[in-house]
């Protein structure tokens, strides 16, 4: 091939690759525009939202878009249209019914949360499907003239999809497809084939429909906001403030989950000796920064599955989660001891970090929390009272405990 042939080939190959290429960046764009990617710490809940949004207002939609169906059905007939052309609207009128009676059933008892996803994605699709068709079945009624009425379907079909679209607003991507399937199709037929006053009506609901759009997602953008409000809150009342690890409440929240759990873990009480002698002879601020270096170091040293919290002054809580046996729970509560009980420069001093350790072992059966508190507690303080490492146990139903110094 003569090289300005292979030339323009290859430019014409880059041309195509350089459009796909715009394409695909514009889509993205668009889908992040349309969609826009939700903070991990509130997916959750805004899932939640969303659900509690959508079964509260389905069973309302699902009566309105039956009433409607039999409305239209009706104006068929009187206008003598065969019933072969508008028939199989009684089919919409029986999904409607079916899902009202499969939404009663919803609303009676609690929802199974790993449900949920599938319930959304079922509703989303079942509500665009359906809005599309009676979209594109609206604007080619109003082409083909079949009933004197013709701007009935289409402006009924305008007002049920603004009202799906408000009240699927948490669900943004189904509500702007709600809105553009179900206003535009019907709306572009009257724009460019209907009389004067069809093109102004067409017109108007195209605005009206492109306001909804703003509309749903300034509704959508205020439920994030909302939700992320909520969970810097919840964050707030669940971390220390000094240490930026759990506190007291959080620690004590989770530790009753996995007592309820039945799973064998371990709960323990950790407090740092010679803590008050650190405050009187530095100051406050030293402390603060002792604490703080207190909180970084058992973070760091405990495994993903653990849990660190503060529970105020110089005590700490860990939960020890995934452990075999006692054996286990002692060589992870040796290692991180030894990864804490190191000097911490404050201030140009070297300051000694001594803690006192004491846990109780649940055996994998359902124990009440505060016995599991009270047997680490007797442990960590039989722990503060010797100067020297020693270990002992004691067996109780259903759990166990070690006392332990270290440092």
């Amino acid at each position: 091939m003569p090289y300005f042939d292979r030339y323009a080939v290859s430019s014409r190959e880059g041309r195509i690759l350089g459009y796909r290429g715009q394409l695909r960046a514009g889509w993205a764009a668009l889908k992040r525009r349309i969609d826009p990617p939700v903070p991990s710490g509130i997916r959750d809940a805004l899932m939640r939202a969303q659900f509690d949004s959508v079964r509260r207002q389905v069973p309302m939609l699902l009566f309105v878009a039956l009433l409607n169906t039999a409305i239209i059905m009706a104006v068929c007939a009187y206008d003598g249209m065969p019933f072969e052309r508008y028939g199989w609207m009684s089919l919409l009128i029986f999904y409607c019914l079916i899902r009202l009676l499969v939404w009663s059933r919803v609303l009676k008892k609690p929802v199974d949360p790993a449900r949920i996803p599938r319930l959304l994605r079922m509703n989303v699709g079942m509500s665009t499907l359906l809005i599309s068709i009676l979209g594109i079945d609206a604007a080619v009624t109003f082409l083909n003239g079949m009933f004197n009425a013709k701007l009935l379907v289409p402006v009924s079909l305008s007002f049920g999809a603004m009202a799906i679209a408000h009240c699927l607003y948490s669900l943004r991507p189904a509500a702007i497809a709600v809105v553009i399937m179900g206003l535009f199709p019907s709306s572009l037929a009257m724009l460019f084939a209907g009389d004067f006053e069809a093109q102004m009506l067409g017109l108007s609901t195209i605005s009206v429909g492109i306001l909804m759009i703003r509309f749903v997602s300034e509704q959508y953008s205020q439920l994030i906001g909302s939700l992320l409000l909520q969970d810097e809150n919840r964050q707030m009342a669940l971390t220390d403030p000094l240490t930026g690890i759990a506190n007291r409440r959080a620690m004590m929240d989770e530790l009753d989950a996995e007592a309820m759990a039945g799973q064998k873990f371990a709960v323990a009480l950790l407090d740092l000796d010679g803590f008050k002698q650190v405050n009187d002879s530095l100051g406050h601020y030293a402390g603060d920064a002792m604490l703080q270096a207190v909180g970084h170091r058992l973070v760091t040293a405990a495994l993903h599955s653990d849990s660190v919290g503060r529970l105020g002054g110089d005590e700490f809580m860990i939960i020890f989660r995934g452990i075999s046996d006692e054996n286990d729970v002692s060589a992870r509560s040796t290692a991180m001891m030894a990864a804490l009980c190191s000097p911490t420069e404050i201030d140009g001093h070297f300051v000694p970090i001594v803690a006192s350790l004491g846990y109780a072992l649940s055996a994998g059966e359902e124990v009440p929390t505060t016995m599991l508190l009270r047997q680490a507690d007797k442990a960590l303080y039989s722990a503060k009272r010797q100067r020297r490492a020693r270990a002992n146990a004691q067996a109780r139903p259903g759990h166990q405990f070690r006392l332990a110094r270290i440092g």
